[in-house]
């Protein structure tokens, strides 16, 4: 098999984990096949031609993690919030005890 057809499948399988980060984050089609053909393409020409490298790489280090970051949650980590505020309907902010599903008969 050919190294230039190994390389770029194996940077096929890399750029599918960010690709399948946008897409769970609901992004449509078309987007998730230009995001995935345009960093493909920068990591063929990092890892074939070392001039653009220098320029590429940053860029496609960018392109790479940002699916993995959000401004969300980074904004709320940033001022200790641990999640999501949930209104559960309690006054005091606990938690709700658990419901009792044991059917009556097994109850002790």
């Amino acid at each position: 098999m050919p190294l230039p057809l190994v390389l770029v499948g194996v940077l096929a399988l890399l750029v599918m984990i960010p690709t399948r980060r946008l897409y769970l984050a609901g992004w449509r089609g078309w987007t998730l096949v230009t995001y995935f053909l345009l960093v493909l393409a920068m990591g063929v020409l990092v890892a074939e031609l070392r001039g653009p490298a220098r320029f590429l790489v940053p860029i496609l280090v960018i392109a790479y993690l940002a699916p993995f970051v959000t401004a969300r949650a980074g904004v709320a980590r940033l001022l200790g919030r641990g999640g999501p505020d949930v209104d559960d309907g309690s006054s005091d902010g606990r938690r709700p005890p658990p419901k009792d599903v044991t059917p009556p008969d097994q109850r002790g």
